[in-house]
């Protein structure tokens, strides 16, 4: 009867602890008249307080599950790769090292400090009038 309580105890404890998962979006922001995404409609007062553009667009959206010194490797769409490998966990935010690729030529590769449930913005290449942005997540 004494095993049973140190099982249950074990069962009951990672049955509460959920693994942290990333969500990426690539999201291409212009001036031109097209409608902005529905989909970014409660991002897009941030977006437009740090860009300034006016129309926002969610071109793709990767979501995986992510665990220490583990490489995730989110592929966005239109050429747009990123690679988020988990360094360490402090209080209530994830640090952790971030590259952003377009083919083979790295645009971005930063450390970063990522508050949890809170949309971090990365500004990535600008082409003509339009610029390409990485809104990204960390889900506990």
């Amino acid at each position: 009867m004494r095993w049973l309580v140190p099982i249950l105890l074990g069962v009951a404890l990672s049955a509460g602890v959920q693994a942290a998962s990333i969500e990426a979006r690539l999201i291409r922001a212009s001036n031109d008249d097209e409608k902005s995404d529905e989909q970014l409609t409660k991002l897009e007062p941030k977006l437009k307080k740090v860009f300034g553009y006016q129309r926002y667009q969610q071109l793709g959206i990767q979501k995986a599950p992510i665990s220490e010194k583990e490489t995730v490797r989110l592929d966005l769409g239109e050429g747009i790769v990123i690679l988020i490998t988990p360094k360490a966990e402090e209080k209530k935010v994830r640090v952790m090292d971030f590259e952003m690729y377009s083919g083979r030529a790295a645009l971005v590769k930063s450390t970063v400090r990522a508050p949890r449930d809170r949309e971090m913005l990365v500004k990535g290449p600008g082409v003509g009038n339009t610029l390409l942005i990485v809104s990204f997540v960390v889900v506990e």
